[in-house]
């Protein structure tokens, strides 16, 4: 038996926005992720044998799937298809990364998965053949293979990496509303009337300081920008709050990551991030500290 531990990082959207909806009815995106600290831990076991068996197992979340309708379970299953071989699998998933929350803890999973498998079995797959198999997983699964800093387009498999000085101190804040992502496009698409043309984004000047800010390194709040805060945070009350708590407690910009509701706040030094999560967790909230990566 053969066994890796593997860590998948959480995510956050530094810019998003949407420019479009696709012929394939997925939308054209635009955006710069950010690996932050915040991770589950994956260990994955592998031992010969006859047929494929999958068996998953998970601690931190009880809601969460174990059988094919998880992501990791399904990215086993594929390499297991694209290399041609069978194998006894076994995967243990500590879970940490909120669900449905913005942050790809699914598709981080997913992409774990794919990563300890390959370095399993002797590195079989380039990374761009497990990008290839990311893609049919999800959108975010590509970025999540690789992480880092990237620019992401087209759905999201339109990958480069971007070399940063950047690093942030954030507290990642959860209020414990819940919005899926079919459910957060949908609005969007109300919001830009299926982006006709007739309603503009307002993006273009934050992703001009989103550049000048990972080329140089320094802090500019006026960077950040997701498309989809407005309409989300008018459903998600708590998580409106939220973000003005954050604000009150000093951070230098709070942003919703993804499709939300999550969000980060980004503070000057650890100490006043440590101190402002603390405050959160007073007021029933869930917060994480976390760094760059």
């Amino acid at each position: 038996m053969t066994v890796v531990k593997e860590k998948a990082y959480a995510k956050i959207n530094l810019y998003l926005d949407v420019l479009g909806i696709r012929e394939d009815g997925f939308h054209n995106i635009k955006t710069v992720m950010h690996t932050v600290t915040l991770a589950d831990d994956l260990t994955v076991s592998v031992a010969p044998s006859r047929s494929l068996t999958v068996s998953l197992s998970i601690d931190g979340n009880r809601f969460l799937p174990n059988d094919s309708k998880n992501l990791v379970y399904k990215a086993a299953v594929m390499f297991y298809e694209k290399i041609g071989i069978s194998a006894d699998v076994k995967i243990k998933l500590i879970k940490r990364i909120p669900v449905a929350a913005g942050l790809a803890g699914g598709s981080s999973d997913a992409a774990a998965t794919l990563r300890a498998l390959n370095k399993i079995h002797k590195r079989p797959f380039t990374t761009k053949a497990l990008l290839k198999m990311g893609e049919k997983l999800g959108s975010d699964v590509p970025y999540c293979i690789i992480g880092k800093t990237a620019l992401c387009e087209g759905r999201g498999e339109q990958i480069t990496k971007i070399r940063t000085p950047l690093k942030l101190n954030c507290v990642i804040a959860n209020s414990g509303e819940h919005v899926s992502t079919p459910e957060a496009y949908s609005a969007l698409d109300r919001q830009y009337s299926n982006f006709d043309g007739s309603v503009q984004s307002c993006g273009g000047k934050s992703f001009i300081a989103m550049s000048k800010m990972l080329s140089s390194g320094i802090l500019d709040k006026n960077a950040f920008y997701n498309i989809f805060e407005t309409p989300i945070l008018e459903m998600c009350p708590r998580s409106s709050a939220l973000k003005d708590e954050l604000l009150s407690l000093g951070a230098k910009a709070v942003m919703m990551s993804g499709s939300g509701p999550s969000l980060f706040a980004v503070f000057e030094c650890k100490s006043e991030a440590e101190n402002a999560k603390c405050a959160i967790l007073a007021k029933g909230y869930s917060a994480w500290c976390v760094s760059t990566v």
